[in-house]
């Protein structure tokens, strides 16, 4: 089975690297296929192979965030808290 995990956190705000130590929130997701010869693909016991991609907030992130999977948009990013006002778009979130 295909696994990827993207190096720092998901949040694109925040540049801090991943590191399972300093706590966080890990996300799995099965990834859509990109071609008919995946999607038709069967792995060992005769499932179908599906690619599984995780993602990763980092503990200040995930205090605010959570992520999502919609079908046709991919992995999305939402707010634990959409009552709060939007922060500025010129804000971003300080690595830890």
């Amino acid at each position: 089975m295909f696994v990827n995990l993207h190096p720092k956190c998901a949040n694109p705000s925040c540049a801090v690297a991943f590191g399972w130590i300093t706590g966080g929130k890990l996300f799995r997701f099965h990834r859509e296929a990109e071609s008919r010869e995946e999607a038709n693909s069967t792995n060992r016991s005769g499932n179908q192979a599906r690619p599984m991609e995780h993602f990763w907030l980092c503990e200040r992130c995930s205090n605010l965030y959570t992520l999502q999977y919609q079908p046709g948009q991919g992995v999305m990013i939402l707010s634990l808290w959409p009552q709060l006002p939007a922060a500025e778009s010129n804000m971003h979130l300080p690595s830890a």
